[in-house]
């Protein structure tokens, strides 16, 4: 799995501390500070655990949504091509494609497209409780991202599933795991999700296309809406990055 790669476009800091103290504030335009490691957030109290916690997975979330902003520009750029693509240019595209288990640069494009910054964190905050989250503190995963494979890093769940074993994803760093999120949304079976949030700018009415994402279904979605705005996230909805000449 890819990390978050540096780019110089942005004010890139790398932040490997494992404390609270550590964590910086964010305001719009955001500092691209990008947290390696899970920092536990238990010690804290419920408000200002809230805000640690946005603290740390704004600057990677909007990193990964401008990665992937640039992979659809570049993608639409060779679509529109009126010359034969190049070897390198087939080969990006065959890439992609392959990574995002598609067949089409149509499709591709889809997939590459991604959704409110609100949704993200909503999903981040509920999947990890807020960064206190065994699988969060233990293997980077914000999302509770499940494992098939023996033969990638992975933990074992407390917990058995009809007598067998289940396994969360382990990641090296933060970043991998918000990469890993949208390639689940892009990959998985979330084709009227991703459908929608073509055509669909309303937060409240996009969320009601993430009920597969979770067995609780309609209660998963009405969660969702409830942290939306009671933790009033639109607002990070039209933050950005801070570019490096800012």
């Amino acid at each position: 799995m890819a990390s978050i790669a540096q780019n110089s476009v942005f004010n890139y800091i790398d932040i490997s501390g494992n404390l609270p103290s550590d964590i910086r504030p964010v305001s719009n335009p955001v500092n691209a500070y990008v947290y390696t490691k899970a920092i536990d957030l238990s010690v804290l109290d419920v408000q200002n655990k809230k805000q640690a916690f946005i603290n740390i997975m704004l600057p990677s979330i909007l990193l990964a949504k401008h990665q992937l902003e640039e992979d659809r520009i570049k993608v639409l750029a060779l679509e529109k091509k009126r010359d034969p693509l190049s070897k390198e240019e087939e080969r990006y595209l065959a890439n992609l494609k392959k990574d995002y288990k598609c067949h089409t640069s149509k499709e591709l494009l889809l997939r590459l497209s991604t959704h409110p910054t609100s949704i993200v964190l909503a999903q981040a905050a509920i999947e990890s409780g807020w960064g206190t989250s065994r699988f969060y503190k233990e293997a980077n995963n914000v999302f509770g991202v499940w494992s098939y494979s023996k033969n990638e890093s992975r933990i074992k769940a407390m917990e058995d599933r009809e007598g067998k074993s289940v396994y969360v994803r382990k990641y090296d760093a933060l970043p991998e795991s918000i990469i890993s999120y949208f390639k689940t949304i892009a990959r998985g079976p979330y084709s009227e999700f991703r459908a929608a949030r073509e055509k669909i700018s309303e937060v409240s009415v996009l969320i009601s296309y993430l009920e597969v994402y979770s067995e609780l279904r309609d209660e998963y979605v009405k969660r969702l809406d409830q942290l939306i705005q009671y933790n009033k996230l639109e607002k990070y909805d039209s933050y950005r990055l801070k570019m490096s000449d800012e």
